[in-house]
Order: C-alpha cells, then sequence, then structure tokens
C-alpha cells in the first residue's frame, strides 16, 4: 500500500472514530433525558467522546512515533553514517517498510554512493597512473630536447631545470653548477631578463613570449631564450616564467670546446637591441674590456651570435687604438645602426678593408668578418665623431620599434595522451558519441535572411577530441560580409562597420573554416540557421560543408523533452553554466557556451541508452517537429 494512501486512512479513521464518539455520546445523553438531572447525562456523554476522541489520537500519534518518526531518524542516521563515514553494509528497510518508497529509495541512494566512491577511487586511482605516465613522458621529453629549459620564480629564484641548461648557465665548473632556489642572476646577466620579465608583464598576455639574447655570468658566452610567463592559480599572484635555451647548434662543439661560428649563413631573427648590447658588453667584460652602451627601445633582425662575435672581434682590435668603448644602436630608416665608438684617431679606410678579411681569432673557424656582414646585407664604415672620437659603423637593413605585442593566435603545448591508446573507428555510427571529435561553431550575421543577402560577419568554433575541449585549438575570426551591417544588428552583436573594413571575406574565412572542420561532426545550436548562411558559399569558395552535424536544440529535446525551453540560454540555465554578458551574442563566447552543452548532455545521451552517434542520430530525427535533421 503506498505511503499517501496509508496516511490518508490513518487520518480517516481518525475523523471517523471521533464522528463515532460524538454520536455515541450524544446517544447517552439523549437516553439518559428522562432522568432528573439531565445535564449530568450530557456533561457524561461528552466526557465519554472526548476521551475516546484523545484515545484515539494518542493512538495515531503511537502509530505515527513507531511508523514514520522512529524510522525516519533510523533512516537519516543510516544516510548520514554512510554520507561521512566509511560504512558499506546495505540499509536494512525492514524498520521503514511503511514508508513506501523511501526507504528503497534511500537504500538505491546508499548504493550508488558506495558505487560511486568505488568509482571515484578507481578513476582517481587511474588518473593517477595517467598523469605519472605523463608526468614520466614529459621529463623523458624534456631530458632529451637539445634546448635547455628553466623555470623561475617571481623573485627569479631557480625552481626547475633540466641537464642541459645546467650545462649553458653553469658549463663544466663544479662551482659554477646551477641550484635550486638560487637566483638566476648568479648564472645569467640580469639586464635582459629583467627586461623581458617587464615586458611580459606589461603585455597582460598569458600567452605572449618573449625572445632575448643574454649572456653567462661566468664567460659572457651568448645564449639565445625564449621567457613565458607561468601560469598562477588565483588572483594577484605574481608569476613565475620559463626559459628555453638555445646556443645555436653551430656555436659550439658537441665536445664542449671553445665556441665558434660556422662560416654558412646564418638564420636571422628579431632581437631587442638593449639585450644584444648587454651580451657584448658581458662577454667583453669577461675578457677585461670595458663597454658603456646605449641602445635604442628598438627590435633588429639580425643572427645576434654573428652580431656579437663580429663587433667583439672590432672592439678587441679598436681597443688598441683608444680607449673609453661604447656602442649606440640607433634606428636608421627602415633599419638601424651599430656604431662601435672610442676615444682617439678615426681608423683609415685601407685598414678597415683589411679588417673584413680578419678571421675571428677567439674562434677556431676561419669565419670572418665579411662572411658575417655578407649574411646580414651589411657593410662596415669608418668615420669620425668631433671633437675626438672616431667610430666603426653596421648597418643593419630590418628594425622597428619595440611596440607593444599585439593579441596573437594562442599557442602552445596541446596533448592528450591517452589518444595514443584509441583504436581508430571507420564507422561514423558505431562511434561512440564520447570518442567522436567535434567542432562546435556559431556566426553572427548581418541579419537572419540569408536568402535576401544577409551575410557572415564572425564566425567562431571550438575542438572537442576524446571527451575534452582543446583549449588551444581555437578558429576566432571577423568576416568582411561585403555590405552594411544594420543598427539592428550592430546593437545585439556589437560588431560594426568599421570593425570589419580590414577583414577578409568569407570565400578566404570559408576555405580556412573547411580546414578546421575535417573529419569533424559539425554541432551548432539551431544548426540550420548557420548552416544556411556556409553552404550559400560552397560552389565559389569549391568546397562542401558536408559533415555529419549535430543540433544541440535537438539533443536538449532528447535529454529533456520536447515541451521544455531549448534556448541556449535556458540550456545553459539547466546545466550551470555561466554564459558572461560580454561574450553573450559573440561567436567565441556562443561557441564556447554550445561546446560546454554538449559535454553536459553527452552523459544524459549515454544514460538514456544513447552510445552510439548512430543511436543519436535516429533519436534525433524523431524530433522533426522542432528542427530539420541535416544529415539527411
Amino acid at each position: 500500500m503506498r505511503l499517501r494512501l496509508r496516511i490518508f486512512l490513518v487520518f480517516t479513521a481518525l475523523a471517523a472514530g471521533s464522528v463515532v464518539a460524538l454520536i455515541a455520546g450524544l446517544y447517552y445523553g439523549f437516553h439518559k433525558q428522562d432522568y432528573a438531572d439531565s445535564t449530568d447525562a450530557l456533561i457524561i456523554g461528552g466526557f465519554l467522546a472526548g476521551f475516546i476522541i484523545v484515545g484515539m489520537i494518542a493512538w495515531a500519534w503511537m502509530l505515527f512515533d513507531d511508523n514514520i518518526a522512529k524510522p525516519i531518524e533510523r533512516l537519516a542516521g543510516n544516510l548520514r553514517t554512510r554520507a561521512h563515514s566509511s560504512v558499506t553494509a546495505p540499509i536494512d528497510p525492514a524498520p521503514a517498510r511503511y514508508l513506501g518508497d523511501l526507504a528503497t529509495a534511500a537504500q538505491d541512494l546508499a548504493q550508488v554512493l558506495h558505487d560511486t566512491r568505488l568509482s571515484l577511487a578507481s578513476s582517481t586511482a587511474r588518473e593517477t597512473a595517467g598523469l605519472v605516465y605523463e608526468k614520466a613522458l614529459l621529463e623523458t621529453l624534456l631530458t632529451d630536447i637539445s634546448a635547455g629549459v628553466l623555470m623561475c620564480s617571481a623573485s627569479h629564484q631557480l625552481v626547475f631545470y633540466n641537464s642541459r641548461a645546467a650545462s649553458l648557465i653553469g658549463g663544466l665548473d663544479a662551482d659554477a653548477t646551477p641550484g635550486l632556489n638560487r637566483s638566476l642572476f648568479d648564472y645569467l646577466h640580469e639586464a635582459p631578463i629583467q627586461a623581458g620579465y617587464a615586458r611580459l608583464q606589461s603585455t597582460g598576455d598569458a600567452d605572449a613570449a618573449s625572445d632575448i639574447l643574454c649572456a653567462t655570468q661566468a664567460t659572457g658566452t651568448a645564449l639565445l631564450a625564449r621567457m613565458r610567463l607561468l601560469p598562477m592559480p588565483g588572483q594577484g599572484n605574481t608569476p613565475g616564467y620559463m626559459m628555453t635555451l638555445h646556443n645555436n647548434a653551430a656555436f659550439t662543439f658537441e665536445s664542449g670546446d671553445q665556441p665558434f661560428i660556422s662560416s654558412d649563413p646564418q638564420p636571422l631573427w628579431m632581437i631587442h637591441a638593449g639585450d644584444l648590447a648587454n651580451a657584448l658588453q658581458a662577454q667583453l667584460n669577461a675578457k677585461g674590456f670595458g663597454l658603456r652602451y646605449n641602445a635604442a627601445h628598438i627590435i633588429v633582425r639580425c643572427n645576434g651570435f654573428q652580431m656579437i662575435a663580429l663587433l667583439d672581434a672590432l672592439a678587441q682590435h679598436v681597443a688598441m687604438r683608444g680607449s673609453d668603448l661604447s656602442l649606440n644602436i640607433d634606428p636608421e630608416g627602415a633599419g638601424a645602426l651599430i656604431r662601435l665608438e672610442w676615444q682617439g684617431p678615426a681608423m683609415p679606410l685601407h685598414e678597415v678593408e683589411q679588417l673584413l678579411s680578419l678571421e675571428l681569432a677567439t674562434y677556431p673557424t676561419a669565419t670572418t668578418i665579411q662572411a658575417v656582414l655578407d649574411n646580414h646585407a651589411a657593410s662596415l664604415e669608418s668615420s669620425n665623431q668631433p671633437p675626438d672620437r672616431a667610430g666603426l659603423s653596421v648597418s643593419i637593413f630590418e628594425a622597428r620599434l619595440a611596440q607593444p605585442r599585439a593579441p596573437a593566435i594562442p599557442q602552445g603545448l596541446v596533448y592528450d595522451f591517452e589518444l595514443l591508446f584509441k583504436t581508430p573507428n571507420t564507422e561514423l555510427s558505431s562511434t561512440h558519441i564520447e570518442d567522436l571529435t567535434y567542432v562546435v561553431f556559431d556566426t553572427e550575421t548581418t541579419g537572419l535572411r540569408p536568402d535576401q543577402g544577409d551575410a557572415i560577419v564572425q564566425i567562431a568554433a571550438v575542438r572537442i577530441v576524446n571527451g575534452r575541449r582543446v583549449q588551444k585549438e581555437v578558429f576566432n575570426t571577423l568576416v568582411n560580409p561585403g555590405r552594411a551591417i544594420p543598427l539592428s544588428s550592430t546593437n545585439v552583436h556589437g560588431i560594426t562597420d568599421d570593425m570589419v573594413a580590414s577583414a577578409p571575406s568569407m570565400d578566404e574565412v570559408g576555405r580556412k573554416f573547411h580546414q578546421f572542420i575535417k573529419d569533424a561532426v559539425l554541432v551548432a545550436h539551431n544548426a540550420p540557421f548557420d548552416m544556411a548562411f556556409l553552404r550559400l558559399h560552397e560552389q565559389r569558395i569549391g568546397c562542401r560543408f558536408d559533415n555529419p552535424i549535430l543540433d544541440t536544440v535537438l539533443l536538449s529535446a532528447l535529454v529533456f523533452g520536447q515541451s521544455e525551453s531549448h534556448s541556449l540560454d535556458s540550456l545553459s540555465h539547466r546545466l550551470g553554466i555561466t554564459i558572461t554578458e560580454e561574450a553573450r551574442h559573440t561567436a567565441i563566447g556562443d561557441a564556447s557556451a554550445t561546446a560546454d552543452v554538449l559535454l553536459k548532455l553527452i552523459p544524459a545521451l549515454k544514460a538514456r541508452g544513447l552510445e552510439t552517434f548512430g543511436d543519436v542520430l535516429t533519436e534525433v530525427r524523431k524530433q522533426r517537429r522542432l528542427l530539420k535533421d541535416l544529415n539527411e
């Protein structure tokens, strides 16, 4: 018998008993009215009825206390001990047999909790094993790579370094061997590192990188380094940083002998003028030569190793002609002018010409100054600087002002080592939905009617691989629609004509997007709308958007039923997903939210027995009342 029916019958019996008691009391009083004192008879009858009613209430209380209150207390204690202790025994439903399904539900809940804990423990062990494997794999990679890798705290204390980094910054001298929690500036000159760190902090971009040229304290050896800030948990924490160090494969012998520069042309890269000057100063100081420098806030294109070797040779040569060496690096036209100056007479032209064939004596190869100049398409010139200073100058053909870094496409280490153990399934319909690769996308447009000339102004997409969003694999671009954007549309997505004036056309964007979605299942919220705009361009760009398609509107209907609201806002609220006001009605914001929705719908679909893409597609086609299935 159901609990509600039992309660109804108890209170029905109580009410019926009360009525019977009152009738009995009145009946008793009525039959005693012939007596002299009929009032006493009525009072006695009332007391009799009252005692019967009180007795029935007491009886009802005892029933409720024994069969409801006490079992509920017992059940609460059982649930509490299983929630907060390690009790695993099943709950005995017998004492709560009169509570309807509550005892069975509590028993099921306790069992699910027990199973969940076992599953969590198993999952934790599995994930821990996976993390140990990934850690070992990353350690192997970091150990074997040719670049030196080190990490420092915000106070520039070493917290990690690999063996290659130790050899680069410490060398073979035991006294110079790096150690954890020691200052990086014990091994590398401070100025370029501080400047690079300040540049990264000023960008406000967690993905920014800064290339610097630094020198070791011990020998002044030049090292090319790429610096990145480390992600820090919480707000307000000053980040540390990671550096990868290179000394150019042609810059040192593998055996660790004296460094040299190959006579083969070396690649040129963009380097801060201040870093170049600081590295030269460190190298000359290590050899006992003093050097002052003044470097403009510019970035020059050169091979830093070659240029330092050249300037080092020139500085040692001119040190015999004068004193008070100084280096100036200034912008000149589209390039830069590097001037090495000294106090003393100018160098005559014939001596300059002789210098061109001078071998870089501090290096064991036959590299000449002329070879370095040729690699940079530069020349060496002598000049006077009144009143009594002279100099040699080298022209660099390309330089630019060092300006704040523009936002860039996110880059970084992207991995999922579980894919190593995945077996490809070429039959899409039998592929489990959690194993599919998805591209979740959204568009912003000039209007709602692609058949009447409306066009895309922004398209964005994110990728889901192996059941996880790949944070670094993002497609996001504005699109020039080739027509004016109505104010009503701008009010929705905030995109103006000026913002898309220099954006690429949909023909160009469409081809790139087609490449981005290759071999993936397309997912969108209200997919027919977005696909209508994409398919308008298929013929012109020569690409067909014929990927399998899922629509989160239809997936929501499978999980929550057709009677519910399936708007993106409603669905996100139902699933506990937050879309900020700034992100709503932007292509990347809505695409990210839709991806989060999909990731939460997949377990719900599996719970309904929809394990494969074919299972989902079969059920989706039953929801035609909501939207058209685009896979037909």
